[in-house]
């Protein structure tokens, strides 16, 4: 179907252009927020053609489109064009009022990790160039002047230069300001008068002789321009208000840079700044009173120092330090923060049940390795907060140790395992075991506490009440998937194996089901005591206990159904197996039948969880209803590749 005729359709059916608060999309979602969510029909919308599937998580409308959502989404945002400016005045400040009480960590969090997530892959290529570079250079005797080196640099530090214009253009975005006065801004902040100034370490100017100018370093930083955009979004919805129509095109932009650039040069972009010579000098003194203490809060802080840009100046600290005293303290500790966040990294890329998830914790794993820790911290720490805990809890520790033991640094490097060398001495051993240290821990603490993958996705690789999953494989000569007129996708059908009523996944009783770990899904409280294949494929997994049975589809979905909770304490009463292990079956064959009174009478629920259990090897996995009743051989869950 034509992107502009989908998105015209999709408009009318979630309330019209009025009823749009704001729509963007993720890798196969439209997610809209309307101002009534009533007025939104759901069942038009999943009858549209191209539309492949309607998810209402109560605060969002989600409209599952697939491969093609960043076509259809540019559509939708191009034909509701610019919301009357009262109403999304109004809009925006009732969501505001709402969004304000999020602003405690959890929101700031959100808020940040929406804004870097756009940034994520760049950095994560260019962060992996930037090792290479490093190695080049290092070890395989290439010249920093080398003209192959040169281009190298240039394609490796554009992003990371740059960040801060990436970042305004992601925080305009968030923040639902414009775009290009957000880049005005990173434009003041980048300007050659403030990166010469900074370069010459030069004293700062003073606007109108009173307010200071520092010639801050905002390459590379993140909350300056973060900060000023929040500020600015603001400072241009109220400047816009107040200015006539017939005169917003120029003056709306020209107050907002009148306001916003003695406010990012003189307060918002500086905060930073300020900050770091006052932690800087915090850390020096607390090396004086206690090496254990200043290594645990160092090696704990190492990433949000990193991130916020205020580890510069600890690196002034360093140099210092070599030129006195002819070694450096700090290094050491703040190599255990860069494998900490390695670690981290390996751990998400072990642990995440989401593809896209566990290609982020590769890239940055390897990015990490070779010392280039923005997107790790950006793309690992900032999106999942377990993995940030487990950062700090594991940077601390091997920090602690390493600045205990007295271990030191003999040149100014970049903190990761390539630059060893400059350790050597004679605690080089407890420097190697404070690094296996950082990265065992943060691994480890990572994988233990797991991740919140959204969907409803919370990736634990180990759980006490988890029973072994079916090793399932797909049998037999894979059949044509179904193929959705509109999208690019293939898409499977599971239908429903039990007749009875659906509801979410995350309603199940049993935690380990209801988290997602094996697998998305819903659950059925069945009124029938038959279970039947839910498509054509193999039976691969076949408990004594006969409880539960997985199924893997002709096309390779594998699907595992567990009648009840908690069965398996039955030993088989109750349940009669219909079917055999490797037996090939035909969507409808009677799988087991199962007494649900006798089940119920024995003091065990019946509710039965059905989910994909490869969802992992999918692009999306959602239900064609969350609620309701359903009969056997109902569609009941879509995969989409």
């Amino acid at each position: 179907m034509n992107p502009d005729t989908l998105a015209s359709q999709i408009i009318e059916a979630v309330g019209g252009k009025d009823n749009v608060r704001e729509v963007f999309h993720c890798v196969t979602r439209l997610r809209f927020y309307l101002n009534d969510l009533s007025k939104a029909d759901e069942e038009r919308l999943k009858k549209t053609n191209g539309v492949l599937g309607v998810v209402n998580t109560t605060e969002q409308l989600q409209i599952i489109i697939g491969n093609e959502v960043d076509t259809v989404c540019n559509a939708v945002q191009a034909q509701l064009g610019p919301i009357d400016a009262k109403a999304k005045l109004d809009a925006d400040v009732a969501k505001n009022k709402e969004e304000m009480k999020k602003y405690r960590i959890g929101g700031i969090f959100e808020t940040i990790s929406a804004i870097i997530l756009p940034v994520i892959p760049a950095m994560a290529g260019t962060g992996i160039l930037k090792g290479v570079v490093t190695i080049m250079t290092s070890y395989l005797g290439f010249a920093s002047d080398d003209v192959l080196i040169q281009v190298l640099t240039m394609a490796a530090d554009s992003v990371f230069y740059f960040l801060p214009f990436f970042l305004a253009w992601s925080s305009a975005k968030r923040f639902k300001t414009d775009i290009a006065m957000a880049l005005v801004i990173a434009g003041i902040l980048l300007y050659p008068t403030m990166t010469a100034g900074q370069s010459a370490g030069s004293d700062p100017m003073y606007l109108f002789g009173v307010l200071p100018i520092p010639f801050a370093k905002y390459s590379a930083s993140s909350i300056p321009i973060i900060l000023s955009v929040w500020v600015m979004s603001y400072v241009y919805k109220y400047v816009d208000k107040f200015i006539p129509k017939m005169l917003r095109l120029v003056f709306t932009p020209l107050v907002t840079v009148l306001i916003m650039a003695p406010v990012a040069l003189v307060v918002t972009g500086p905060i930073a700044n300020y900050l770091a010579q006052a932690i800087a000098t915090l850390f020096t003194w607390l090396f004086t009173v206690s090496p254990l203490i200043a290594g645990a809060v160092i090696g704990a802080t190492r990433s949000l120092l990193v991130f916020t840009g205020m580890h510069l100046s600890l690196g002034a600290v360093c140099l210092n330090n070599i030129s006195v005293l002819g070694y450096d303290y700090i290094l050491p500790v703040n190599t255990m923060g860069t494998m900490a966040i390695v670690g981290c990294c390996l751990g998400v890329w072990i642990c995440a049940k989401k593809s896209e998830n566990k290609e982020i914790g590769m890239s940055t794993f390897v990015s990490s390795f070779l010392g280039i820790t923005e997107p790790g911290i950006y793309g690992v720490l900032m999106t999942f907060r377990t993995a940030l805990i487990a950062d700090i809890i594991a940077g601390g520790i091997a920090g602690a140790f390493v600045a205990t033991i007295g271990c030191h640094a003999y040149a100014y490097v970049n903190s990761c395992i390539l630059s060893l060398p400059v350790f050597v001495d004679e605690n080089f051993v407890f420097m190697c075991i404070g690094m296996a240290l950082a990265t065992a821990l943060g691994c480890g603490l990572t994988i233990f506490f797991g991740l919140d993958e959204g969907d409803g996705i919370k990736a634990r690789l180990f759980s006490k009440k988890a029973e072994p999953a079916p090793a399932v494989e797909a049998a037999g000569a894979a059949t044509p998937s179904v193929a959705v007129a509109g999208a690019t996708n293939s898409v499977d059908v599971v239908a429903s194996p039990l007749t009875g009523s659906v509801s979410p996944l995350s309603e199940t009783p049993d935690a380990v089901f209801a988290s997602g770990t094996l697998g998305k899904g819903v659950v059925i409280e069945p009124t029938e005591g038959v279970l039947r294949s839910p498509f054509d494929g193999t039976v691969t997994a076949v408990y004594p206990s006969k409880h539960a049975i997985g199924v893997t589809s002709d096309s390779g979905v594998e699907c595992l159904i567990h009648i009840g909770i908690d069965t398996v304490n039955l030993g088989g009463k109750h349940f009669e197996m219909a079917v055999e292990q490797g037996q090939h079956v035909q969507a409808g064959d009677t799988l087991l039948t199962f007494d649900i009174d006798a089940i119920k009478a024995a003091g065990y629920s019946v509710v039965s969880p059905v989910i994909i259990s490869n969802t992992a090897s999918y692009l999306d996995v959602f239900p064609v209803n969350e609620r309701g009743a359903v009969k056997a051989g109902d569609e009941l869950i879509k995969t989409l590749k």
